[in-house]
């Protein structure tokens, strides 16, 4: 954890008020938790760890839950940029360079999204923000400009072509997507899942009876979702091609055949057991 400043625009900003006060909180936490670059690992066990190590250990399925929760808002809102980097999971405070001074930056073990690494080095946000301030993939960012399509990542203009181009290649996603009661990171997982059905052999009915079978072995393990692989991690992973664990139960179907997993336990307030 590093000592970091706060500015008194924080407590006056709109952006900032429109957020949950414990999503505020988490925000906070961040900027102790990353790197002098504004780069740290997007993890959510070494977040809690560094950020609410007591309400880790008093309550850690919630506080889990509740964190990840959070940093998902703050992605949504474009307060910080979730990305992935040479394998790497990753998280970049945006406007870091604007949030904090840093007299003598430690060098950065994390490339932010635009490639840079150092706290001095200027940020192409256009690499990772769309008009919409939306946050962009590695795989927007790296691909090549053609077309109509005008900064990395983004379209010059909405029309029913870039709508059904935005669905290319998900068949299947939306049955995959619903098996899993952790739903973090769609946009990651949805650019994971057009790469996995492009692999040879390597089908939408493969991957959902693959992943069925992996959240169904967690949950006979008495392990709660927050502690499963989120469906871009399991994706990215290929634990499709995993050995079929040998504790799958049975789970029922609804009437159009699709997989009704068992409802999650109830949770209770942030940090209370």
């Amino acid at each position: 954890m590093r000592i970091r400043a706060t500015k008194p625009e924080f407590w006056t900003s709109k952006t900032i008020a429109a957020l949950p006060w414990d999503v505020r909180l988490v925000l906070k936490g961040l900027e102790s938790y990353v790197d002098d670059n504004g780069v740290g690992k997007d993890d959510l066990a070494l977040i809690a760890s560094d950020v609410f190590p007591r309400d880790l250990v008093a309550s850690p399925r919630d506080t889990l839950a509740r964190l990840s929760e959070a940093i998902t808002a703050l992605a949504d809102g474009g307060l910080i940029a979730r990305y992935e980097w040479d394998g790497e999971d990753l998280l970049y405070i945006d406007k870091w360079n604007k949030l904090q001074r840093i007299d003598k930056p430690a060098r950065g073990r994390y490339r932010r999204p635009d490639g840079t690494l150092e706290y001095s080095e200027d940020v192409n946000r256009d690499t990772y923000r769309s008009p919409r301030e939306t946050v962009a993939s590695p795989l927007e960012m790296c691909a090549p400009v053609t077309g109509e399509q005008g900064n990395r990542g983004t379209v010059s203009s909405p029309s029913a072509d870039a709508d059904a181009e935005s669905d290319l290649g998900l068949d299947g996603f939306e049955e995959f997507w619903d098996i899993y009661a952790k739903k973090v990171g769609r946009k990651k997982a949805e650019q994971k899942w057009r790469l996995a059905v492009k692999k040879p052999d390597i089908t939408a009915s493969v991957l959902i009876r693959a992943a069925t079978n992996y959240v169904n072995a967690q949950q006979a393990a008495g392990k709660h979702p927050e502690f499963t692989k989120d469906p871009a991690t399991w994706l990215h992973g290929e634990h499709w091609t995993d050995e079929a664990p040998t504790n799958v139960r049975q789970l029922r179907t609804d009437d159009q055949g699709r997989t009704v997993l068992p409802p999650l336990p109830p949770r209770s307030p942030w940090g209370q057991s």
